[in-house]
């Protein structure tokens, strides 16, 4: 796999739930709502029989156009879709689909996004943008430069979970009305002012995140594709979704807890072995849930 692209965590964990009935599936489709660098949909796609296909989503069109070629060699057997994974239902539906085999979810920050794309890492001085999809007009720039303190405020204690929220939203209000916010290290500096040294990396990765989150509508869209991707399976069929944070972690325990559509499999989250977290230190905060349609 490309280095840009992230190893995909728990692979076999996920593999061995999502796919645990295939052989009793009637549809033989399965949803991939995050790409990416494709190792889930080319895991799903050998591990299952050449009439079984996946329909692979992302945002990114350029996730989209890297698996083209990577998984070349299953293109009839795949269903590329630029899109959010929340219009599931949409994307199901508009190509004359009932219902479907499995759905899995690895919600994490690509590595392509961290090492490629503009403003998604607090290490590297690029453009402030944050999105996943270009063609969305809300960038994290606007995020810092118009969003009231309020509103900052509130993105920061709830998305980034940050002990000093208020502080840091203040700071960030009186940086720019000096001078705007362009790039991202303009924020890092901001910030560096303030948060002693040996907090900084982590409240760094806090703030981004809560930027992030806004930026793509990440929480409302996964708590939409759950709802979607549980009411889309077939009777026995399965969600997989592997979270990173716990702010996503949350919403997958309670969403599969409290619906009436799904009986949860994992009792506990299934996390990366040691062995896993030594070849891909990324891995070491991968939580995996699964559940199944009633």
């Amino acid at each position: 796999m490309d280095s840009r692209y992230h190893e995909p965590v728990l692979l076999s964990e996920s593999t061995e739930y999502l796919l645990n009935n295939k052989d009793n599936t009637l549809s033989r489709v399965y949803v991939d709502c995050t790409l990416g660098g494709g190792g889930y949909t080319k895991k799903i796609l050998e591990l299952t029989s050449s009439d079984t296909k996946v329909i692979a989503i992302d945002r990114d069109v350029h996730s989209i156009e890297y698996c083209k070629v990577l998984l070349k060699d299953f293109s009839e057997r795949i269903i590329y879709v630029q899109d959010n994974f929340a219009a599931i239902t949409d994307i199901i539906s508009s190509r004359s689909i009932n219902k479907v085999s499995g759905v899995v979810m690895d919600l994490g920050l690509s590595s392509y996004q961290l090492n490629e794309e503009d403003g998604f890492s607090y290490q590297k001085d690029t453009a402030l943008d944050m999105r996943a999809d270009k063609s969305q007009s809300l960038k994290a720039s606007d995020v810092l430069n118009d969003y009231d303190e309020d509103e900052l405020h509130r993105i920061f204690k709830e998305y980034g979970e940050l002990k000093y929220s208020r502080q840091i939203t203040r700071d960030i209000v009186a940086s720019r009305k000096l001078k705007r916010f362009e790039t991202t290290f303009d924020l890092v500096e901001t910030l560096k002012e303030k948060i002693p040294p040996r907090f900084l990396n982590k409240d760094l990765s806090k703030t981004f995140q809560a930027i992030r989150i806004e930026v793509n509508g990440e929480l409302d869209n996964l708590k939409k594709a759950l709802v979607d991707a549980a009411g889309n399976l077939e009777q026995g069929a399965r969600i997989v979704a592997v979270s990173y944070h716990s702010l996503e972690d949350r919403i997958v325990k309670n969403f599969f807890r409290s619906s009436q559509e799904l009986k949860v499999i994992t009792k506990k989250p299934v996390e990366p072995n040691d062995e896993e977290i030594g070849m891909n230190v990324r891995s070491r905060s991968g939580k995996l849930r699964a559940a199944q349609k009633i």
